[in-house]
């Protein structure tokens, strides 16, 4: 019994979504951050929150960082000395090796290990704790940093320690007789944009958030992303746009897992349901909600389910876009329409289609030629045994009778004018018969007989003519 309990409790087993609350909402005292408020965010980013006691170790550390940075010596220099000051300081106490996806600020100064975000995040901090006016550089692929002195901006290349002023010879050792220099080259950022210092900072719950995403960890991703959108609020509309579509993007991702690899369309449309109601419909949202609902229909007509994809469809039809849900809702009735003529006779399926034309699915364009389809061929079924008993006249008087309910079938059309014609080479090869045996009369009857029925054959004109010209004679 316990066992039986355990495979049922499987069976109806319903999938737990990650939360899509935050996964933590930072406060700070006032705007702008400080440099250590600017590390305890970063911090959290990181997943190590600055309340825990790891974080506090690594708070103590960047204090001291910061000290060496507001240290008279340092403080007493012009601004520009002071902002390549800072980023020597950076290399000489914390940062030791440059590793492309160790974002996290704890590990970096834990064991020196540093990437873009990481570095640049702290030289922000502490040239804002400096009073240099700082900004954050984001690229498509790099993150750095620059400062305005004068009115001029000065880029900071925080992946080298020659990195300030990038593009600028810098003394390395100078003698009486020579002097050496050293240049880290100015990079081309393609595509570089100024960033505010919240979007900056939270580049690190970004990335975070990308490898949680390539190993498919919702649970913890969602979350953090979630915290980045509180985070970065409504302060600056393009870096909230930003972070935004970067949460969309991982909620579509998780989506897209329970639709394709889950193979759970309608679970993920409870979820999609879920996150725009606690963070609103977006245009990327709505995207994801259209593709995911067709993919459902569709996976439930293949199974000729049509009851599920109906009811599946009306249960999300009002969050799809009007367009979708109307070519979704023409979709299942068009396929419904077809598993309901199947095993049908042809007069069983003309009157199914007859009554149908009746319903609110008649005034649909679509929807009409998909029924003047189907009962297009449920004609030709009825008329193919006479066709092919060579019953010419009848098959025609059939796609005639059809062609009076589905007036606009040129295949009933060509089927007529065939049947027809071959009606007519019947007439014409039973008219030489008879006029080769010298039975004029006859003849002359079975082509009037003929011409009665099909009056422009022209081959049947022209048999008359001569038939009746030899008769005169």
């Amino acid at each position: 019994m316990c066992l039986l309990v355990a495979v049922c409790d499987g069976l109806f087993a319903q999938t737990v979504f990650p939360s899509l609350e935050p996964l933590f909402v930072y406060e700070a005292a006032g705007e702008p951050l400080s440099g250590e408020d600017l590390m305890r965010a970063a911090l959290d980013f990181s997943l190590c929150p600055a309340e825990s006691e790891k974080g506090e170790q690594i708070l103590s550390r960047y204090r001291e960082l910061e000290a060496a940075v507001l240290s008279p010596e340092t403080a007493a220099l012009p601004p520009m000395a002071k902002g390549e000051k800072i980023l020597t300081l950076m290399y000489e106490k914390v940062l030791r090796q440059y590793a492309k996806n160790q974002t996290r600020v704890d590990q970096l100064f834990i064991d020196g290990s540093y990437n873009c975000v990481s570095s640049s995040v702290l030289y922000f901090a502490l040239a804002r704790e400096a009073g240099l006016q700082v900004a954050g550089q984001e690229t498509p692929e790099h993150a750095f940093c620059s400062i305005y002195i004068d009115g001029k901006k000065i880029d900071v290349e925080t992946t080298n320690p020659g990195g300030f002023n990038p593009g600028v010879k810098k003394i390395v050792e100078q003698t009486e007789k020579s002097t050496r220099y050293f240049v880290v080259p100015k990079k081309y950022y393609s595509g570089r944009k100024e960033v505010g210092e919240r979007k900056f900072i939270s580049l690190v719950g970004r990335n975070m958030v990308s490898m949680m995403n390539d190993r498919g960890n919702y649970e913890q991703g969602i979350p953090l992303s979630a915290a980045r959108l509180v985070f970065v609020g409504n302060a600056i509309e393009k870096d909230t746009a930003a972070v935004r579509e970067d949460f969309d993007t991982l909620a579509g991702n998780y989506a897209i897992d329970l639709d394709q690899r889950q193979k759970k369309s309608e679970t993920a449309l409870e979820w999609l349901q879920a996150v725009s109601d606690r963070w609103g419909i977006t245009a990327g949202l709505q995207r994801k909600f259209d593709t995911i609902a067709y993919n459902c229909a569709v996976n439930y007509l293949n199974l000729k389910e049509y009851d599920q994809a109906r009811r599946a469809f009306d249960e999300y039809k009002n969050r799809l876009s009007q367009k979708n849900a109307l070519s979704i809702d023409q979709m299942i009735y068009s396929a419904w329409l077809d598993g309901s003529v199947e095993g049908l006779s042809p007069d069983e399926t003309i009157a199914f289609l007859h009554e149908e034309r009746k319903g609110p699915g008649a005034k649909e364009k679509s929807l009409i030629n998909r029924m003047n389809q189907l009962e297009e061929y449920a004609w030709y079924q009825k008329l193919k045994p006479l066709f092919d008993g060579e019953d010419y006249l009848s098959a025609a008087e059939l796609a005639e009778e059809g062609l009076n309910y589905v007036p606009s079938s040129r295949n009933l059309q060509t089927i007529k004018a065939q049947c027809l014609k071959n009606y007519a080479i019947d007439i014409h090869n039973a008219f030489a018969d008879l006029a080769n045996a010298g039975k004029y009369q006859e003849a002359q009857t079975i082509l009037l007989e003929g011409l009665e029925k099909v009056p422009s054959d022209v081959t049947l004109k022209n048999d008359l003519k001569r038939l009746q010209n030899y008769l005169k004679k």
